[in-house]
């Protein structure tokens, strides 16, 4: 039986794996040997999928806890305040960046540009990678941990950091396997759910609006009206989901039968604003269809769904002047409010992150397993989730090199307030 020895482990050849694999070779000098595992045919398969294949690699705003969500959220925002950034990372592997709406992305404007500064520095720090290489049990053997990989061959290493990712986009290599090794190791599972992802709703309310977008406030709301969530942006309709950025960050918080989603469609007005905006229309256009009523405020596929939302009777095409004060009432009322039964998400295939995974219970400041000492995690394995716009991909190139710098300094006996 083939056995590999290392000072680190990285499990998971991803965006958090590279960023600590490379830290730990570089912080821990010539003599450190780290070996990165990885389950797919090639490293960082996952980063070319990235921001529509531009690579969203960070974000101006990355330290702020406010993007992100889940037991290790406050943890991650310690982190990242002592992290370089993005920008600097890539700019020390030879990557300019270029600011979009604060989304960072190279300036080449493909995440084919990213993953090769990542495989080359790789490379050039004669890391050894071992791909097509599933991991599927750690063992305590001596003073090592050893790694068992399906093809039979064990790696044995004094330090393991787990960068495996969650359980989204399965088709990338993240498919969750890796839970039930962590559970047998004694670690508990917070409960996941994909996240940054469409949200399903009854398709009978989204008659007509396949391929629409809109700008809104979207609310996310239990049953019982408290608020859950909310966020602003560009609404996109399909024939049975609610889509776009600001849907996906919602994402993370549904629970299943538990809430529904409400869209302002003119959250820069209040109620009776709104309310003045339709009187006005209904003046000058009282001898109009009604399907036309709201032409030149709404695209126009999306008013028969807003008037029938309102519970309008009269045929589209009656005149404005049919339409009576509770009418009137009802629409105004449906566009500040117009609500959205959630039926589920759309699943791990189209998630772009987890929601869960490790709870800071179980990990130190420092990333490390607080049940087994010398196991450390970086990345989607964690119980942090951020929004969309780069936050997730920042968090784990810091959690990689965070986690790298803790085994080093474990490995050589340092402590880190020296």
């Amino acid at each position: 039986m083939q056995q590999n020895i290392a000072q680190i482990a990285i499990i998971g050849g991803g965006a958090s794996g590279l960023a600590a694999a490379i830290e730990a070779k570089q912080y821990g000098g010539n003599d450190c040997h780290v070996i990165i595992i990885e389950k797919n045919a090639r490293l960082g398969k996952k980063i070319l999928a990235t921001g529509n294949g531009r690579c969203n690699l960070g974000n101006i705003q990355e330290k702020q806890q406010s993007h992100y969500i889940g037991s290790c959220a406050e943890l991650a925002a310690e982190l990242l305040g002592k992290f370089e950034g993005s920008e600097a990372f890539f700019k020390s592997l030879g990557v300019i960046c270029k600011a979009d709406s604060g989304r960072l992305y190279p300036y080449s404007n493909h995440a084919a540009s990213v993953l090769d500064a990542l495989r080359f520095q790789v490379q050039e720090l004669q890391i050894q990678v071992l791909t097509d290489s599933l991991a599927n049990a750690i063992t305590k053997e001596s003073h090592y941990w050893k790694i068992s990989l399906q093809n039979g061959e064990e790696i044995l290493s004094e330090k393991v950091i787990v960068a495996c990712g969650g359980k989204s986009a399965p088709a990338m290599g993240t498919d969750g396997n890796f839970y039930s090794v962590l559970k047998k190791m004694g670690h508990n599972i917070t409960q996941i759910a994909p996240a940054l992802c469409p949200v399903y709703t009854e398709s009978s309310l989204l008659k007509g609006l396949k391929g629409i977008r809109t700008l809104a406030k979207v609310t996310l709301f239990k049953k019982t009206g408290e608020v859950v969530a909310d966020d602003c942006g560009e609404v996109q309709f399909t024939d049975k989901a609610l889509s776009g950025i600001c849907v996906f960050n919602l994402a993370a918080f549904i629970v299943k039968n538990e809430t529904y989603i409400s869209l302002d469609l003119l959250p820069h007005l209040k109620k009776y604003e709104v309310d003045d905006l339709l009187w006005s229309l209904y003046s000058m256009r009282s001898n109009w269809s009604i399907a036309d009523m709201l032409s030149g405020v709404f695209h126009k596929k999306m008013c028969p769904a807003i008037f029938e939302s309102s519970g309008i009777s009269d045929s589209m095409t009656a005149p404005v002047y049919s339409l009576t004060p509770d009418d009137m009432n009802n629409i105004s009322e449906t566009i500040k409010d117009w609500r959205f039964p959630i039926i589920g998400t759309a699943g791990w295939n189209n998630a772009q992150a987890t929601s869960g995974g490790i709870h800071r219970s179980e990990i130190t400041e420092d990333l490390e397993s607080a049940l087994c000492p010398g196991i450390y995690f970086s990345g989607e394995i964690l119980d942090v989730t951020g929004e969309c716009g780069g936050y997730n991909l920042a968090w784990a190139w810091c959690s990689g090199m965070c986690a790298a710098r803790s085994a080093v300094d474990n490995l050589k006996g340092c402590d880190k307030n020296d």
